[in-house]
């Protein structure tokens, strides 16, 4: 039967159970996968959306629009004074409601906790209002909530009485094993529960290890796969691969704590020497950028030349003090040398790192590359405390939550809990203040576009590449799955459901999920026919499409909204 009775339900209810049989787990295969069941240790919450587990007040659509996801809307009393409204009936996936109670208790926790929960707001103070409103009093002010409550980090939780925290995503956790995979089980208080089958998580320890598997059809999701194994991948039977444009961005910190890089002609002089094209090209797609936001977006800005210029490179290393001698770079006896840092967990960074090196090396500056462990993130998390690089290579979402205030917060400003570059700057940090409390959204785009020169002019990071990725299919899943949100939204609520469609568009209609069941959910649709899995268009293209459509389901009305997102048409 169906669908969002569960949600509504009260917390006495019956736990509903899936019919009898076993649904065969849809395997997605990755290169990160949650450290810890715990959303208050650095990155993990991230993950923990990404996978599907957990959810935020607020959230980005497939649109980049801010919706309500556990809350319904947010009313601003004050500067610093906001009050949270929550959605009557919602549940956490043991079926306990969730209430303001939890809400004010978990984001007092993550604030206090999690550096990455003060990066916009600094210091909450949460409070109950009322059985379904929160009060949020920060000590920085905010005009977007909503936004800021959409950031990663803000999971909404509550602990049990064994101390596990529990989340209201579409999936709960069956099995942990950390390092390995997670069992996922659909979330039997969640709208549409009956309809999702079982995922595994699995982590492969790399990109060429997941694109193996791949190949011999053990993942129905691979994500995201290195270029060079595409070709491949897409020649193997029972796969398809799709490509796109995403709102990540590629970039190389420089830490600005060493000596020979506190002086900006050398950042400068290594910014030059980057040749921006030839690593879209050693990716095989993407563009070539030195805005930190990407072109579909109203932040981006960009007018400079993308092509490397050793010549200006090698003139600012000569007036710092650092000229040509033998082919090496020297000052006071020292050759200049750069530790340039890369990790595996994104497929792109190793496969620039060499272009990037050759170029500094043809300048005269010495290069030691490291690509940290493939196997886990801990050689990384060493590198990163010991401040032991000097260009670090990043893959970051740089429009998480749809504003450019969380990012700019959080990598730039003196005291931000992601400032790997060491970067402090009075003015920068002034222009941020001022970005914080600016309302009407053209002068926001102004005001990010005078704080992202600023930052730029610094050059605490050299921004590469907005990359494209590519994500491997089954037959099974071809029809159910559209990539969007880049890996901020891996395994979704609106995902795999077309399955009950198909059943039902066969004839499957008495007991649709064992006829599933038994097919291995991998009946057609009869009226859609296999599409192919091109190269994705432009993204500005795709994004104009994207916004046209959204105008046109709201036309036609909430319910018909709802049901284009859940994929009922």
């Amino acid at each position: 039967f169906f669908i969002g009775c569960w949600a509504r339900a009260s917390a006495a209810a019956i736990k509903p159970e899936l019919p009898a049989g076993s649904a065969p787990a849809v395997v997605v295969g990755q290169t990160f996968m949650a450290g810890a069941i715990d959303p208050l240790t650095g990155s993990t919450g991230w993950a923990l959306v990404s996978h599907g587990i957990a959810e935020k007040a607020f959230t980005v659509n497939q649109h980049g629009d801010i919706v309500g996801q556990v809350a319904s809307s947010v009313s601003k009393e004050s500067e610093y004074v906001w009050t949270v409204t929550l959605k009557a009936g919602y549940k956490f996936s043991d079926g306990t409601n969730v209430t303001a109670e939890h809400v004010a208790a978990c984001l007092t926790e993550l604030n206090a906790e999690n550096k990455n929960a003060r990066t916009t707001l600094g210091i909450m103070t949460v409070s109950v209002a009322s059985e379904l409103k929160v009060r949020i009093e920060s000590q920085r002010a905010t005009h977007v909530m909503d936004s800021v409550l959409a950031e990663y980090v803000f999971n909404i939780y509550y602990k049990d009485a064994h101390g596990n925290f529990v989340f209201t995503g579409p999936y709960a956790v069956k099995n942990f094993v950390k390092g390995k995979y997670i069992d996922l089980e659909p979330n039997m208080y969640y709208s549409r529960a009956n309809e999702r089958p079982p995922v595994l998580l699995e982590k492969f320890d790399g990109g060429d290890k997941l694109a193996e598997a791949v190949k011999k059809n053990l993942v129905d999701v691979g994500f995201h796969l290195p270029i060079h194994s595409v070709d491949a991948i897409r020649s193997a039977k029972g796969v398809h691969v799709k490509s796109f444009e995403v709102g990540y961005h590629y970039m190389a910190f420089h830490n600005l704590r060493m000596p020979h890089l506190s002086d900006v002609r050398v950042r400068k002089a290594i910014d030059l020497a980057i040749d921006r094209n030839n690593l879209a090209l050693s990716l095989s797609g993407g563009h070539a950028t030195r805005s930190l936001f990407p072109d579909f977006s109203p932040f981006y800005s960009d007018g400079s030349n993308v092509a490397g210029d050793a010549t200006a490179a090698a003139a600012l290393l000569d007036e710092a003090g650092w000229p040509l001698s033998n082919g090496k770079r020297t000052k006071d006896g020292q050759d200049l040398t750069i530790k340039l840092v890369a990790y595996p967990q994104r497929p792109g960074l190793p496969i620039m790192q060499p272009v990037i090196a050759q170029a500094l090396t043809e300048l005269g500056i010495t290069v030691n590359s490291v690509v940290t462990s493939s196997a886990g993130w801990a050689e990384l998390d060493e590198i990163l405390a010991a401040k032991d690089f000097d260009l670090l290579m990043w893959a970051q979402h740089t429009l998480p939550a749809g504003d450019p205030a969380t990012f700019l917060n959080g990598f730039f400003r003196s005291d931000g809990g992601n400032n790997h570059a060491g970067f402090n700057s009075s003015a920068v940090d002034s222009l941020l203040d001022a970005l914080t409390v600016v309302d009407e959204h053209q002068a926001r785009i102004a005001a990010t576009t005078t704080v992202h020169a600023a930052i730029l002019d610094e050059v605490p990071v050299s921004n590469l590449v907005t990359p494209m990725w590519h994500v491997s299919l089954s037959d099974r899943v071809v029809n159910t799955y559209e990539p969007w949100g880049a890996d901020y939204y891996v395994i979704r609520a609106d995902e795999f459901l077309t399955w009950k469609n198909q059943a039902l568009a066969n004839g499957w209609v008495a007991d649709w999920q064992s006829e599933a069941i038994e097919a291995l959910w991998r009946a057609p649709c009869p009226e859609q026919a296999e599409r192919p899995m091109a190269m994705a268009s432009s993204s500005r293209r795709r994004m104009s499409e994207a916004k046209g459509k959204e105008a046109k389901g709201k036309a036609q009305g909430a319910d018909e909204a709802i049901l284009r997102l859940m994929d009922l048409s």
